[in-house]
């Protein structure tokens, strides 16, 4: 073929080609709709649902639960005068800046220990601006884990917590706080690993095990906050960053949350129920250990071995449950009960029994030395008290106090017990009464005379039983 008609073929060509390509595309365009972007179809709601992910739906669900945790707050490892007193010509305490969760409906938040256990005054400040003045309740504070309570006359909205162990490296973790105050900031990430170990600078380098590790975005501030897996289940708590690196945070896992929970709640005692149960934990779920003779378990009909399912329908698939059960319960109400025994259900009602309340001042003059009387708010204020908490101590046993260096006396104010601060005599005896025979306890007792503030810190023993 000569050159002259290949040029003229590929002219022809060309034509013919943008002409399929033309006919082809229209085609198409008859069977595929237009898109509705570029017809101006989708308002603006459809456009929000197509932005809805998932950590969208989780922080709408669950951000009313988020707290922010503050108030005057004392630093260093020091002990200090200003944690106790208010004395002229000091400065104001900083605020506190820290996160929690609301995890019963009566008012109970997790938060970390080491920053509640610092907080001279804690209150805790909801989604919508409300402030509530809180109590820290009980610590475990190997574990990092503190329990407050608030007193609002109100059902709050509670968390739900993950299962035990119920962790996946790789799935999505959105984690809701208050870094620098920033208040219920939201960040998400992924499970990075799980196992692993940090060490609290604050806290003398003590070691925590067991961690979930994320690349979500934390800071100080984020302390105590919730981290939620995709269904809105607390999969964990933050307590602390990696030093000197980007990126790596810790939380404290739903399991050991579970574990220390109950014993912090300790509803039976904290509400004068007497049942008669001891549980445990199984792959089963939640387990009868053991019946006290006698009691009103006994007298019910429950067994060793028995499966406790539910309590008023309410299903307790592990012994925490079974204990959120029992929260803001009295003497003589009824309980049903539903057990699963040998493969057979069985429900029985249990009336609760009361347990005897604790003596504060005898106990405090068996376990402490100390005879105790309340304090009253002239005498807290004229010893210049930053908070009027504490029992008034009027006699000593000096036998008890015959190693320490400096010893309480007559006078002085009992104004701590390991982390807590006894509000009265009642209180002071929920606070003894947790304690074992023979176990070490802090205690801090306050003076002020002669226009001189003392603080006096112990180590002391407690006597076997």
């Amino acid at each position: 073929m000569k050159a002259s008609q290949r040029a003229t073929r590929s002219r022809t060509a060309a034509p013919l080609a943008a002409q399929c390509v033309a006919a082809v595309a229209g085609a198409l365009s008859a069977l595929v709709p237009a898109s509705p972007w570029a017809c101006g179809q989708v308002n603006s709601e459809d456009l929000r649902l197509l932005r809805r992910t998932p950590v969208v739906e989780v922080y709408e669900a669950v951000r009313q639960s988020v707290v922010f945790v503050t108030g005057p707050v004392f630093q260093g490892d020091r002990p200090k005068l200003e944690e106790f007193f208010e004395l002229p010509g000091s400065e104001p305490l900083p605020e506190s800046v820290g996160s929690g969760f609301v995890i019963h409906p009566a008012g109970y938040i997790l938060t970390n220990a080491h920053g509640a256990e610092r907080i001279v005054e804690p209150w805790v400040v909801l989604a919508d601006g409300k402030r509530y003045p809180a109590e820290l309740v009980a610590t475990a504070s190997q574990e990092d884990v503190a329990l407050l309570k608030v007193d609002a006359g109100r059902q709050w909205p509670a968390v739900r917590l993950a299962a035990a162990g119920d962790v996946m490296i790789g799935e999505t973790v959105v984690v809701i706080g208050h870094p620098h105050g920033l208040r219920h900031t939201c960040t998400a990430g992924i499970v990075g690993a799980v196992g692993r170990s940090t060490q609290l600078a604050d806290r003398g380098n003590m070691t925590l095990r067991d961690l979930i590790q994320t690349d979500a975005a934390i800071n100080p501030g984020s302390s105590g906050g919730p981290w939620f897996n995709v269904v809105g289940e607390v999969m964990g708590m933050t307590v602390s960053m990696k030093q000197g690196a980007e990126n790596i945070s810790f939380a404290i896992p739903a399991a050991t949350i579970r574990r220390v929970l109950p014993g912090l709640l300790d509803p039976e005692r904290r509400y004068g129920l007497l049942v008669g149960l001891q549980l445990e934990e199984g792959p089963e779920g939640c387990r009868v250990a053991a019946v006290e003779a006698d009691s009103p378990a006994a007298a019910a009909g429950v067994q060793p071995s028995d499966l406790i399912t539910a309590i008023d329908r309410r299903p307790t698939p592990t012994p925490l449950e079974y204990q959120f059960a029992l929260v803001g319960r009295r003497p003589s109400e009824p309980m049903a009960i539903e057990l699963l025994r040998e493969g057979q259900r069985i429900e029985v009602s249990l009336e609760l029994g009361r347990r005897p309340k604790p003596d504060g001042a005898a106990l405090s003059r068996r376990m402490l030395g100390l005879e105790v009387a309340a304090l009253d708010k002239e005498t807290a204020q004229a010893m210049l008290l930053r908070v009027p908490r504490g029992v008034h101590v009027t006699a000593v046993d000096d036998r008890r106090y015959s190693a320490v260096k400096h010893k309480p006396a007559p006078g002085d104010v009992l104004a701590r017990i390991n982390a807590i601060r006894p509000r009265d005599l009642d209180h002071l005896g929920l606070l003894l009464d947790r304690l074992q025979p023979g176990q070490p306890v802090r205690l801090v007792l306050v003076r002020y005379r002669e226009q001189t503030a003392t603080r006096i810190d112990i180590k002391l023993a407690l006597p076997e039983r």
